[in-house]
């Protein structure tokens, strides 16, 4: 009870309602609910946002009993770091060339049109990562894994498409979707 006394009115409620938003994701995927399917990353997000908030209450309560908090500080910078890096990816991944020719195969992947249905469109969260690097003849060659929420008309489905471009191709090449 200790723990909960340094909690103040908000964290406890972001802590609850992350807590909540995530329940609600996994039981949407078992109990076949299409609905807020983003709730997963939504959820894991205000969870470490609220375990933020923890960190940082701690650390105002260890500053007035002039006790250190080094610990405390550690775990709540390597929160916000994750944190950005995820922010970064969210906004970073849809603007690729990797993302686009991912979104391109999947929107016309018979084996998952058969499976989903007509594709409706796809999550608003993309998560996942890419990486490029210049070979030595000056042609770039790179790899992404990229998982997104494919929306059909029947159900939605979680999806990770992997992909590579080689160095003498133009375009991404898709290698396998599970």
């Amino acid at each position: 009870m200790e723990i909960l006394k340094q909690l103040n009115l908000f964290t406890k409620t972001l802590l609850i309602a992350a807590l909540s938003i995530l329940l609600y994701g996994y039981l949407c995927r078992i109990t076949g609910i299409y609905f807020f399917w983003e709730s997963k990353t939504v959820g894991w997000t205000l969870l470490f946002i609220g375990i933020g908030g923890f960190l940082f209450n701690r650390i105002k309560i260890k500053k007035a009993e002039n006790e250190k908090a080094i610990g405390e500080k550690i775990a709540l910078g390597l929160i916000a770091f994750g944190l950005l890096i995820q922010a970064i990816f969210i906004v970073v991944i849809p603007i690729t060339d990797a993302y686009s020719a991912a979104i391109t195969h999947l929107t016309y992947d018979k084996n998952l049109k058969a499976e989903v249905g007509n594709i409706q469109g796809f999550g608003l969260i993309p998560i996942g990562s890419t990486e490029n690097s210049e070979d030595a003849s000056g042609g770039v060659e790179g790899y992404a894994e990229i998982n997104l929420i494919v929306k059909g008309d029947k159900k939605f489905k979680d999806v990770t498409i992997y992909l590579i471009k080689q160095s003498d191709s133009p375009e991404w090449e898709v290698v396998g979707v599970e």
